[in-house]
């Protein structure tokens, strides 16, 4: 006898990426719920839509996802968010984030924190092996502070929008609890102190590793020493910082290759008097 196909063998296997990306939203959505305790009371027809959906996973040799399938789901998801308060809402979309408000920031303090060990595990190197300790220390510490930078950006938006109640101010919020924002923004935050932290990463990071062993000395080279620290850090926090530096680059390249500025023109040679008769 021939063996049946896999899609009929698994039939909780979908192929389709949409339906088990909605999938599983729902289903942290009913997580989130479920802890907090306010999941909305439901009629048995959403519950057990969510019984029926609930063991469905992505497999690229699975089945499409039928048009009921599709009907169930939307009718869990409307059910759900339509009787949802705006402050569970939020903190439903705060938590499923929570990669990026809470793991991500913990990554990059750690990457910070080996490159500072690796400043001083460059003494034992020999070799090679010196230039490569000290490259991926400098690499490590700018990428870090730039991530950290974004992140700390991300924690002050999101504290900020969450103390105000205008309607503008939600709007916003729907904004910084978006991934696709927060992921470009992160790139972005970490490619800038990258390129424009690198000149000077390593001052960064040897300045860093030397104050944590000497005492700290008020004086006017002070707020010198934090800018050298935290100028990777600046550079992830701040888009309009990057922007005016980016922009006074472009200014100062125009300037030097002469781009963009007018051409001079030679005054007309004035009219020649005709002579008198």
């Amino acid at each position: 006898m021939d063996a049946q196909p896999e899609n009929q063998l698994s039939p909780a296997k979908i192929s389709d990426r949409l339906f088990v990306r909605q999938l599983g939203y729902t289903r942290s959505l009913v997580t989130f719920l479920i802890r907090r305790q306010a999941l909305p009371e439901k009629p048995p027809d959403v519950l057990a839509n969510l019984a029926a959906l609930g063991s469905m996973r992505y497999s690229p040799r699975g089945r499409a996802a039928s048009e009921e399938e599709w009907r169930k789901l939307y009718a869990i998801s409307r059910g759900l968010a339509s009787e949802l308060p705006l402050e569970i809402a939020t903190a439903f979309s705060i938590w499923r984030l929570r990669t990026f408000f809470g793991l991500f920031p913990f990554i990059f303090l750690i990457m910070g924190i080996a490159a500072l060990e690796a400043t001083y595990l460059e003494g034992y190197a020999v070799g090679g092996w010196y230039y490569f300790i000290g490259l991926a220390a400098v690499l490590s510490w700018t990428c870090a502070l730039g991530g950290l930078g974004t992140s700390a950006f991300f924690g002050t938006s999101l504290l900020a929008q969450l103390a105000s109640a205008t309607g503008d101010d939600q709007a916003k919020l729907k904004e910084i609890t978006d991934d696709t924002y927060l992921q470009t923004r992160l790139m972005i935050g970490i490619l800038f102190a990258f390129v424009l932290g690198l000149p000077f990463g390593h001052l960064s990071l040897v300045t860093a590793s030397t104050s944590l062993f000497t005492d700290v000395v008020w004086d006017t080279e002070l707020f010198t020493k934090m800018l050298h620290i935290l100028a990777p850090f600046l550079l992830g926090f701040s888009t309009a910082l990057v922007l005016s530096i980016l922009e006074r680059l472009i200014e100062g390249i125009k300037t030097t290759l002469g781009v963009g500025q007018p051409i001079q023109q030679h005054p007309a040679p004035p009219a020649k008097v005709a002579a008198a008769a």
